[in-house]
């Protein structure tokens, strides 16, 4: 007996991902080419960043739809982009609200991700594999509800990896979510607030602006090494 998806099933997810797909690049082409290189060029940074703002002060409620539907689906796909917007809602929404939109963003986005492989995939991997599953379930009552939390601010395991391993899990959806979002919230900060340091920065604002970015590059550099270290302590 087979537990092959049929024709019609395996059709629809592919239909499905087509759109999903289809939606992210026009979300790209709608955040208009955010990069590096950009981000190195301050005026070219700032134009685009005022293209943008300009759109959010003309129809404020399509850009946050725009924003949170392109952020979703970027972290459900596991496609690169998130920390560019991460930046751009520093300089649309302000560190508070900017974190609070990214955190729910990227929440939801891993929620996605959780429940596609736990209704996709996980009677499949139970019916192969249930008895390390049960491994994982262990590990994830040892550690519960801080240990999500911290694997969200010190990322060992990917998060693309992540979100769908834990649904494979018999781990609940609140048990899931409140402590993603926890985490996920608290680590978005640096990148939101990098982003609203760096725009006034390059406009010449007042304030100690360059003094702010550097603190929120200080905060993303020490998070970097500590996830570094992690992995390579656990890989010995």
């Amino acid at each position: 007996m087979t537990d092959a998806p049929t024709p019609i099933a395996l059709r629809r997810r592919l239909v499905l991902l087509a759109a999903l797909l289809a939606t992210a690049g026009a979300g790209l082409w709608w955040a208009g080419g955010l990069d590096a290189a950009a981000l190195l060029d301050a005026q070219a940074w700032a134009q685009h960043t005022d293209l943008l703002l300009a759109w959010q002060q003309q129809s404020p409620v399509l850009f946050v739809a725009g924003f949170m539907l392109l952020f979703v689906l970027l972290s459900v796909l596991a496609l690169p982009g998130c920390w560019a917007l991460s930046l751009l809602a520093g300089s649309a929404f302000g560190t508070l609200a900017g974190t609070l939109l990214v955190g729910l963003a990227s929440t939801l986005g891993a929620l996605l991700a959780f429940l596609a492989a736990r209704h996709w995939g996980r009677d499949r991997v139970q019916r192969r594999l249930g008895h390390r599953l049960q491994g994982l379930d262990r590990l994830i009552e040892r550690h519960g509800a801080l240990g999500l939390v911290g694997l969200r601010l010190l990322p060992v395991l990917p998060y693309p990896l992540l979100n769908p391993l834990l649904g494979l899990s018999r781990m609940s959806v609140p048990g899931f979510f409140w402590p993603s979002l926890l985490g996920l919230t608290l680590g978005s900060l640096p990148y939101v607030w990098a982003g609203q340091s760096l725009l006034a920065y390059f406009r010449g604002l007042p304030g100690p602006h360059l003094l702010w970015l550097a603190a929120a590059c200080t905060l993303l550099l020490v998070a970097a090494l500590a996830t570094r270290r992690r992995r390579l302590r656990e890989a010995e």
